[in-house]
């Protein structure tokens, strides 16, 4: 593809760490003005600081404009410098209007705004030596039937070599374009061309593939050192906006620089309870309908521009005087509208009716609106998307996870697909998923090239590639233990490590490094067991993956606010709409302003910090004085994500890092200071103090030869293992004795707080662990202030971020994204369906992998048992000897 490239003069570009240009490049860029007979240009930075972007732009179409003396576009948002003349496709800026009209008009290359691509579990990074990003884009039919192009604006590892490295573009299978990856200092813009009749109304397949290769090394490790980062603000569709845009397009709704859609609920004035429940109820719906996995709601004026939608919720009363509802005409019960933008203004959908129970109706009939229609490729992504869910007992094809067979002349090839398991799966060591691989590799592979299968992270698997001849091989069975899965989505990563003699020389451009050096097939298969189904308690992986206390059956679920502030209510808005798209339906919340009570249900409490009851915090395991004193500090500051606003903040070094934009805390915000430890704890609360400087130890006597070479024997001889075991096993089963003695008789004590909080966090959410039923369960969401509360909880939703989140306890900085968990130390198991004989066997074999004392008390009482029954069996037969 032929492309044009605007480069703005080096050293141009914002920020105050920054090279002096070579002197022959400021040589040529002196001639150059002085030729043109104008001023050195100012180039402009996209990003604000660092060096400027470099754009890449078709020749022709209506990115190259003459200039005419009609006001100029309102530029798309980004931190762009104003004072900067725009540049000219010659790179030049462009001079003012002048009277003189035989002056030739000059060209300018413009950009125009891009439907951007949803945030996904994938986020936007390209790594390794081949790389694949997918995106469903739903469109209207009147913008799939315009002209179109796929802008891609991104950022490379130095270590890329563009000579063997490329990015291309499909849409809908259909490749629309390739570029050279080139843009280890500045982000590159690149534009293709979209055919007609490529588009669909509907889901749409957007594609983006890398293939990179190193500059120098050719070892396995330097492998990871290659990526291309996607700027999320910049790429996308170029379409024009929904003009057609109904109640059942609403997943056209277009997102923001970040991915998420903004949701604008209306306010004129401060909402009551009820009503606040029912606005929540349709933010709810909303994002169930719109299909994207991360929403942004606020409270308040208006949205402007082409992102997001307002929500306007009310009664025909509550809303009367809103501007744009008097075309609504009467209201005579539940009713949904959708009024078209107003000049900057985002698009309105009303939901009202004549009272309460009419708006609650109108939630409803949103909920269930949309259309899941479009091409072929984007009907099948749009599910995918999220993870393809399984239930246990099946057998998956890869080809049904959208793998495609392929050649890999490579060194490490890494496949990846996500699988969706349900919320009361309980991951234990009591079966095994088999991975069944179809494939090949070349011959004169070195000794160490192996397949490696790691799940959420974590190893699961390697099989070496032992024949120096090469194999083919359609059925490499490989185990993989459940207990490495969780509830929710699960990401497998296959990878093939192929070394060889030739990557000692690292020639990447001799023919014999582009031969092939692994087969991989779409017929592989992973077959899933019947699975164990139960809910874990307490355990936040099965909150983020189905809202599972929240959707229990029984009494309805609270969502206590200690305070109704606007940002407080931002925050709960937008976690309640993150669990309606886990549950994929709208939670039935109750609003109340307190957590106490006597009323069951599950509560969902979120606030700051200081607006809590120190009994909610304690309830969750939490130490009141212990966040009292770390977060002292900066119950004060004030935080709001980014300076995009609400969108997040988008810097060089940030695309480097691969931090999501919403996870971003003012500088003011982020430095932690520590106050001094308290005096010693008291006796009631050991767990809750941070522990105190241990003094330096001695250090211990080194072993002689002869004790270290008994000790090693007696291990490797496993005399010292059943001992072990069994000591540990009757000292499980005396304390869980101990355990129900206490509980049958009332004398245990208040849960201790036995959680240590992480200084550096700026958010926390935290789940009990009392109780055997989901509608006594409480989650707890809480930060410093309410400012911070809507920071953090808006990157806590980020699809990246939200799926790691598992355990009893997480800490979230807020400021670039990092999730530290706890793992709870003992752990029950909730039935949630029908008792079965089949799911009982499971869950009792998962119950006794999670605890193995039990197992081998169970082990050593049937043992004598069955001693005692031989013995007295024995005894009773043969003659006795007088």
């Amino acid at each position: 593809m032929s492309a044009m490239t605007v480069q703005p003069l080096p050293g141009a570009g914002l920020g105050p760490a920054r090279r002096a240009p070579r002197t022959p490049a400021l040589a040529v860029a002196l001639v150059c003005t002085l030729l043109m007979g104008g001023a050195p240009a100012r180039a402009q930075s996209f990003l604000g600081t660092g060096p400027a972007e470099r754009l890449t732009v078709p020749p022709t179409g209506d990115a190259l404009r003459k200039q005419s003396p009609a006001p100029a576009q309102a530029p798309a948002r980004g931190p762009t410098s104003s004072a900067a003349p725009a540049p000219t496709a010659q790179g030049r800026p462009s001079a003012p209007d002048s009277a003189d009209g035989g002056r030739r008009p000059q060209i300018q290359a413009t950009i125009a705004p891009a439907r951007r691509l949803p945030a996904g579990t994938r986020g936007f990074r390209l790594s390794g030596e081949e790389d694949v990003l997918q995106y469903p884009v739903y469109l209207t039919e009147g913008q799939a039937r315009g002209a179109a192009r796929l802008r891609v604006s991104y950022l490379s590892a130095i270590s890329v070599a563009p000579e063997g490295s490329e990015l291309t573009g499909l849409v809908n299978g259909t490749k629309v374009g390739w570029t050279r990856i080139q843009a280890p200092g500045a982000v590159k813009v690149v534009e293709f061309a979209i055919p007609d009749g490529v588009l669909k109304a509907g889901y749409n397949a957007v594609t983006l593939t890398a293939s990179q290769r190193h500059r120098v090394d050719c070892a396995i490790e330097a492998t990871y050192e290659l990526w291309t980062q996607i700027d999320p603000s910049r790429s996308g569709l170029v379409i024009a906006p929904a003009a057609d845009l109904d109640l059942k397009s609403l997943a056209a709704l277009e997102p923001d620089e970040s991915g998420a859609l903004p949701m604008g609920v209306l306010l004129n004035e401060k909402p009551t309870l009820p009503r606040l429940e029912r606005m929540i109820g349709a933010v709810q719906a909303l994002a169930v309908v719109s299909r994207l996995a991360r929403p942004a709601v606020s409270f308040g004026p208006p949205l402007s521009g082409r992102s997001g939608v307002n929500l306007l919720v009310g009664t025909a009363a509550e809303i009367r005087g809103t501007d744009g509802v008097e075309d609504l005409g009467p209201i005579t019960g539940p009713r949904l509208a959708l009024l078209p933008p107003r000049g900057n203004r985002a698009p309105t959908l009303v939901v009202t009716g004549l009272g309460p129970d009419d708006v609650r109706a109108a939630t409803a009939q949103l909920a269930a609106a949309g259309d899941a229609g479009g091409s072929g490729p984007g009907t099948a992504l749009a599910p995918l998307i999220r993870g393809y869910e399984v239930q246990g007992g099946e057998r998956l094809e890869l080809q049904r996870l959208g793998v495609t067979s392929r050649e890999f002349n490579g060194r490490l090839l890494r496949t990846r697909i996500e699988l969706r398991f349900p919320p009361d799966f309980v991951p234990a060591d009591y079966g095994k998923a088999m991975l069944h691989l179809a494939g090949g590799y070349a011959a004169g592979l070195d000794s160490s090239a192996q397949i490696v299968v790691d799940i959420n992270g974590r190893n699961a698997a390697s099989v070496p590639l032992p024949y120096a001849r090469g194999e083919v091989f359609d059925d490499q069975a490989i185990p993989l233990p459940l207990s490495l899965w969780r509830p929710g989505l699960n990401s497998v990563e296959i990878s093939a490590q192929l070394p060889n003699a030739a990557d000692k020389v690292c020639d990447t451009l001799s023919p014999a490094a582009r031969q092939p050096r692994f087969l991989f097939l779409d017929r592989t298969r992973l077959e899933i067991p019947s699975l164990a189904r139960a809910v874990r308690s307490p355990d936040l992986a099965a909150v983020k993956a189905g809202a599972v206390p929240f959707t229990a059956p029984g009494q309805r679920p609270r969502l206590v606010l200690p305070v109704a502030d606007r940002e407080t209510a931002d925050a709960a808005a937008t976690l309640a709409a993150r669990l309606a798209i886990a549950a994929k339906r709208v939670i039935d919340f109750e609003l109340v302003p307190d957590a106490g009570g006597t009323e069951s249900g599950a509560k969902l409490v979120v606030a700051p910090a200081r607006a809590l009851n120190p009994v909610t915090i304690q309830s969750v395991g939490l130490d009141p004085e212990e966040i009292r004193r770390i977060w002292g500090g900066r119950a004060e500051t004030v935080a709001t994500p980014g300076q995009f606003g609400p969108e997040g903040v988008l810097t060089l070094d940030r695309l480097r890092r691969n931090l999501p934009m919403r996870c971003a805390l003012p500088p003011a915000a982020v430095p932690v200071s520590v106050a001094a430890a308290p005096p010693a704890a008291s006796a009631t609360a050991p767990a809750a103090a941070p522990p105190a400087p241990r003094s330096p130890l001695r250090p211990a006597a080194p072993e002689t030869d002869e004790e270290l070479v008994a000790r090693w024997d007696q291990t490797l001889s496993g005399a010292a293992f059943v001992p072990t075991v069994l000591r540990e096993g009757w000292t499980r089963l005396a304390n869980g004795a101990l355990r129900l003695r206490s509980g049958v008789t009332g004398l245990i004590e208040a849960p201790a707080a036995d959680v240590p909080v992480n200084p550096r966090a700026s958010l926390i959410i935290a789940e009990d662990s009392g109780g055997t039923r989901l509608g006594e369960t409480t989650v707890l969401v809480t930060a410093p202030n309410p400012s911070m509360l809507k920071a953090s909880v808006s990157c806590l939703v980020d699809p990246v971020v939200w799926t790691r989140l598992v355990g009893r306890a997480a800490f979230l900085d807020a400021s670039d994204g990092t999730l530290t968990t706890v793992q709870p130390d003992h752990v029950a198991l909730i039935e949630t369906r029908s008792w079965s004989l089949a799911n009982f066997r499971l869950v009792s074999a998962a119950w006794l992998s999670l605890n193995p004392g039990y197992y081998v008390g169970m082990t050593l009482f049937m043992a004598l048992c069955l001693g005692l029954a031989t013995t007295g069996l024995v005894r009773q037969l043969g003659r006795r000897n007088s």
